[in-house]
């Protein structure tokens, strides 16, 4: 009877192959195990809608969509560089729209106007955020507390000429500005309980911020604010003064839970602008803390 004998160092050599072989096939196995792991979670991945935004058609109307299941309500979206309102429903809002006490006029696409605007041979100026001005004078043209034009005699209807698109904050402008009791909030609450951030903080009676304009502007315009901070037994106001101190503008009396004012000033050829608080009451113990947004001068 006949044999075949391998000698040991041929087995090893044999074992080692196998191994090798082995080898290679887990991990080609782990290979394609990873890749069909891979795919099953970008295909999950893709089976879930990523919402940076969208509009939908609902009940004739529409919404505005930021999730899955979430839709914007009572508040202002910007989309492709336009504001719209959504109402307390989700809907978006058309035509004059009074929020939080101030009047706005949306086109019929939703859109949020500005500049002078006509409606039923009435001309109406809308602050650069939308806000409808009143009490005050802009292009040189009366505007009454009902925010209508009051034309004076020889005056020709108005035109949008200034860039309302490009603000010139205030405490941007390092050269040519000056300031009284001011700082910038990096974060800080109005007495509405609004969180301001980079928001212009003046405190105490006659702090002001003043800027040389250099007659190279024709609107100023901002929001104020008393601060959480201000007083009960105050009542204060801002003032917006020109050239050799002439008024500007003046702002309604401002109580400790007075909402936020919007206003706009013309300072046409002014070389000069200061907006500085004053007390309307004083109880001679505290200084009116105010709050300045979006502070800025138009072209």
């Amino acid at each position: 009877m006949n044999y075949n004998v391998t000698s040991a160092g041929s087995l090893d050599s044999a074992l080692n192959k196998a191994d090798a072989v082995f080898d290679e096939r887990r991990s080609n196995m782990k290979k394609r195990m990873a890749m069909t792991l891979t795919a099953l979670a970008l295909s999950v991945i893709m089976a879930i809608p990523a919402y940076a935004g969208t509009w939908k058609y609902v009940n004739d109307q529409w919404k505005y969509q930021r999730g899955a299941n979430k839709f914007a309500y009572n508040e202002w979206v910007k989309d492709n560089g336009n504001w719209y309102y959504l109402d307390k429903d989700g809907y978006m809002k058309t035509g004059w729209q009074q929020i939080n006490g101030v009047w706005y006029y949306m086109d019929q696409s939703g859109v949020m106007q500005n500049g002078w605007f006509k409606d039923n041979d009435k001309w109406y100026f809308l602050l650069p955020n939308g806000a409808m001005a009143v009490n005050t004078t802009i292009d040189g043209r009366q505007i009454g507390q009902d925010g209508v034009w009051i034309p004076a005699e020889g005056q020709v209807e108005p035109a949008n000429t200034m860039d309302l698109n490009t603000p010139y904050l205030l405490q941007n402008m390092s050269e040519g500005l000056s300031t009284k009791g001011y700082n910038i909030i990096t974060s800080g609450k109005n007495a509405s309980g609004e969180r301001w951030t980079n928001a212009i903080r003046l405190k105490g009676k006659g702090s002001y911020v003043k800027y040389d304009t250099k007659g190279g502007y024709k609107l100023l315009a901002g929001a104020v604010a008393p601060s959480s901070q201000f007083d009960s037994g105050l009542m204060a106001k801002i003032t917006v003064y020109g050239d050799n101190d002439t008024v500007l503008y003046t702002s309604p009396d401002i109580h400790y839970n007075e909402k936020t004012i919007y206003f706009g000033a013309d300072i046409t050829g002014q070389d000069t602008v200061r907006v500085e608080v004053s007390l309307v009451t004083d109880n001679f113990y505290d200084d009116p803390v105010i709050l300045m947004d979006g502070l800025a001068v138009y072209k």
